[in-house]
């Protein structure tokens, strides 16, 4: 089986079905409805070769047969899924990811052998913990978090507001200079404080993955909603650091460096063009002024509404290249190149749709309709240059072995920020289970 050419997550997408991937389960856990009971169908959270994660779900018809096979931190070889956007509304996501799979009836699961496919036991998009404060205004996606547990409260019960009895436990977890506060509630508090009891080796050291961010009273609070889990001790290259730390007298000094592909760090121009090979595929800040745009015309590009790909000109017709196929009414999307600029350096950006409505505030047909010719650089484009922003670009093989000195750009804000902040959205000081329905799908 691992002889086949297999895919990755990263690179699936919709309109294509007979995807193959590799990839090793790292959770397996289910919704629940409003009134508390749990669907039939059930979440995967999946990792590759690539380090690259994905959630699948597996709909309520085909769970018993699927979940007969599947068992967590085994690896599977998957054939035939579907490929599904979230929706607007889909909340708690593990990953920040456009896209989610979808198993059905032809879905091949087989099981493979560690020594068939190498892919790590665990990866984390770790964050640092003062940096969680802007991720709790928003309930749309789930955090991966490391420290130190600090001060550990035993289990215990209370009585909710509407009179239910709930385990709880409390501690804090320290990244070395911030403190936060995490509350664990019901099994997995049990489960949680069964695990910790079994643990010889101190001080522990805890990542939780897909954990919500909330505020309480002011407070950050991490707590647990079903896709949340947690690794005591767990050998991870971020935990080894910790503990030199640790060992060395050094961790009341330092701040936790950053794990997985997420760094809050802010990289001069100068340097981004000197990172190694360690930053390929890895979404890194920088703040800059942009200067010039590169064009002079093109602003925009015909897409096609099936395979999402660009739309050519073939034969007097405006024809996908991904589906073949005719487009009358294509997508538009924008797509600018121009020049940023900080004391150190320039570079090139490649802004696309997604972030350059966020600068403008409108789409390309707005734009049109305002009469923007397609064929004419638009003046207006010109309001966004000569101010700063804050800006998170993808490194790939071509910026770091051949220098190439064009960044694509995946978030943009105007002003200087370390973080990007999502959506504002009410919080509460503990997960009501009974509302974290299926993502994306009705049974």
């Amino acid at each position: 089986m691992s002889s086949k050419k297999c895919d990755s997550f990263r690179d699936v997408r919709i309109g294509k079905y007979d995807w193959k991937v590799q990839a090793r389960v790292l959770n397996l856990w289910r919704g629940y409805s409003r009134t508390g009971e749990a669907f039939k169908g059930f979440n995967l959270l999946l990792l590759d070769s690539k380090r690259s994660r994905m959630h699948a779900f597996v709909p309520g018809m085909i769970a018993d047969e699927y979940e007969q096979k599947i068992q967590v931190g085994k690896i599977y070889y998957i054939e035939n899924f579907t490929v599904k956007k979230y929706r607007t509304e889909d909340k708690f996501r593990c990953v920040r990811n456009e896209n989610q799979i979808i198993l059905n009836d032809d879905t091949i699961v087989e099981p493979l052998e560690e020594n068939e496919a190498y892919i790590e036991k665990c990866w984390f998009d770790l964050y640092e913990l003062g940096d969680l404060r802007p991720l709790s205004k928003q309930s749309t996606y789930l955090t991966d978090v490391i420290g130190v547990i600090e001060e550990h409260d035993p289990i215990g019960k209370i009585r909710n507001v509407n009179g239910v009895i709930q385990s709880q436990i409390k501690f804090k977890i320290t990244d070395g200079s911030k403190s936060v506060q995490v509350t664990f509630w019901d099994e997995f508090a049990e489960y949680f404080a069964e695990m910790l009891k079994k643990e010889t080796v101190y001080p522990v050291i805890l990542i939780i993955g897909s954990a919500r961010v909330t505020l309480w009273r002011e407070e950050v609070i991490l707590t647990n909603v079903g896709a949340t889990t947690f690794y005591i001790n767990c050998n991870h290259r971020t935990v080894v650091e910790i503990r030199k730390m640790i060992a060395q007298n050094m961790f009341s000094k330092n701040k936790l460096a950053n794990g997985g592909k997420r760094c809050a760090t802010i990289y001069m121009v100068k340097d981004i063009k000197n990172l190694g090979d360690d930053f390929i595929e890895s979404h890194i800040l920088c703040q800059v002024k942009l200067t010039k745009f590169q064009q002079v015309k093109t602003w925009c590009h015909p897409i096609c509404t099936s395979g999402y790909e660009r739309v050519h000109v073939l034969n007097n017709e405006e024809t996908c290249s991904f589906c073949k196929r005719v487009v009358p009414y294509a997508d538009k999307k924008f797509e600018v190149y121009i020049t940023a600029n900080d004391e150190t350096g320039s570079m090139v950006l490649i802004l696309e749709d997604r972030e350059v409505r966020t600068l403008m505030g409108k789409t390309v047909f707005q734009m049109m309709n305002e009469g923007n010719k397609l064929e004419v650089f638009p003046n207006i484009f010109h309001t966004i240059l000569n101010k700063h922003y804050t800006v998170k670009i993808c490194l790939t093989e071509e910026n770091i072995h051949r220098k190439t000195n064009i960044y694509v750009v995946t978030d943009i804000m105007e002003g200087f920020y370390a973080e990007m902040i999502h959506e504002q959205q009410t919080s509460i000081h503990h997960p009501i289970e009974s509302m974290e329905s299926q993502v994306s799908y009705n049974e």
